[in-house]
């Protein structure tokens, strides 16, 4: 039988799980294209129970966009119930050799909650990866080498300042940046727009958000994108 996912780390302390998922079978996410995705996942409860009881902090940290506190969280919750009872009580498995596929940390949790040591494994038997965390401002700095620092009006806001600041903040900590900005913001001088943005690149294809190792490429920035829903829940929470 074909291994289509696997659990590759969890933690009783921290009470959450890793598991990686669509390692054969194609995902069909318009944006990304074809990735296998590590997922971040609630030990005790589903993803959605930990959101209705706002426990979701477990697997997505501080980050403003969080389902618990407003809904801005890009991903539909209900999605992540399957992976989830796909693993939950399942074994620690060995990762295989090599990922016949572009790998994407964090489809849903952030992988900045997961050890650096995971992170690197993964990142060095995948062909290309990307990769995103809310929790650069208080991990190790070894992640910067193979996740962005995610950054959005919200948490500066939370944070309270401006969003170009906390991005300068993040490449101060020597990450490079992914941001989500709204109309009229202001661009900083070495961000880029995202391809699939100006030219409609899957991420499997493009690959630039996969951190700092290979060197000085540019930060990234990209549109409010998505569900209306989901843009007026950022909107808000921006506010």
């Amino acid at each position: 039988m074909v291994t289509d996912s696997i659990k590759v780390w969890e933690s009783e302390r921290k009470r959450i799980f890793a598991s990686i998922h669509k390692l054969k079978s194609k995902s069909e996410n318009a944006k990304t294209g074809d990735m296998t995705g590590l997922y971040v996942l609630p030990l005790e409860e589903s993803p959605t129970q930990s959101i209705k009881y706002k426990r979701d902090s477990m697997q997505c940290g501080d980050c403003p966009l969080k389902a618990s506190v407003g809904g801005a969280c890009y991903v539909n919750p209900v999605s992540t119930n399957s992976p989830w009872r796909a693993k939950v009580g399942a074994d620690v498995s060995p990762l295989p050799d090599s990922f016949d596929k572009p790998v994407r940390f964090g489809v849903y949790g952030d992988p900045g909650l997961v050890p650096l040591s995971l992170i690197r494994k993964i990142a060095n038997k995948a062909p290309k990866r990307t990769g995103y965390t809310h929790q650069w401002h208080r991990i190790k700095r070894g992640f910067a080498k193979y996740l962005m620092a995610s950054i959005d009006n919200a948490m500066a806001k939370a944070l309270d300042v401006e969003a170009i600041e906390l991005k300068r903040m993040a490449n101060r900590k020597g990450y490079r940046t992914f941001r989500v900005i709204t109309e009229g913001q202001e661009i900083d001088t070495d961000e880029i727009q995202c391809p699939n943005d100006t030219h409609g690149v899957q991420c499997a294809d493009c690959g630039l958000c996969d951190g700092n190792e290979k060197g000085s490429k540019k930060n990234i920035y990209i549109h409010i994108h998505g569900p209306q829903n989901k843009v007026k829940a950022y909107q808000r929470a921006s506010k």
